[in-house]
């Protein structure tokens, strides 16, 4: 229960409900947690606003699509595996632990939505490639992920968009950088 009341908005919209489009009169400063003495950091801001999304995700896969998080994230990266990929190819895209992936996988394999195969190359290892089913639960999914980051986007102009994304850019790079 605890979960479910931080999850909701001072509105009443629980994380993962569709936001009207003429509901803009909210502002960021509003988000629990956006301004905390010494933390008042843009990147402290991206940290909390990927959380915020996390739990709205969350939320909107078990909801829409019966997926844990953890099995989105694996068909999404296996979506791009034209060859398959294995557990450990999985976590590093996902930047994940092995071990969630692993359980994502048994999951999905329980569900049907992905196979297990022995790599030729050694046989200890499986790779794992989606099903027609599981393609079919990715392309549905896709849809509503990319309705939701669109509908975060739709305020910004395609130069905004574009800076915001080169912004990002370069922070990233200076991640890369202390790895």
């Amino acid at each position: 229960m605890a979960e479910k009341s931080r999850l909701t908005s001072r509105s009443g919209r629980k994380a993962g409900d569709a936001m009207p489009s003429d509901d803009l009169g909210a502002t960021a400063s509003q988000l629990t947690g956006w301004s905390i003495d010494r933390l008042d950091f843009p990147t402290f801001r991206i940290g909390l606003l990927a959380k915020i999304m996390d739990r709205m995700t969350i939320r909107q896969l078990l909801d829409q699509d019966s997926l844990s998080y953890a099995e989105w994230r694996v068909l999404a990266r296996l979506a791009s595996m034209a060859d398959g990929g294995t557990v450990v190819q999985i976590a590093e895209l996902a930047w994940v632990d092995p071990g969630e992936v692993s359980r994502a996988v048994s999951s999905l394999e329980r569900k049907k939505l992905l196979a297990r195969r022995k790599s030729p190359a050694d046989g200890r290892v499986s790779i794992m490639n989606l099903t027609k089913e599981g393609r079919e639960q990715y392309r549905t999914t896709l849809s509503r992920r990319l309705e939701f980051h669109e509908n975060l986007l739709a305020g910004l102009s395609a130069q905004e968009r574009a800076d915001l994304d080169d912004f990002l850019g370069r922070i990233g790079e200076r991640l890369a950088a202390m790895l």
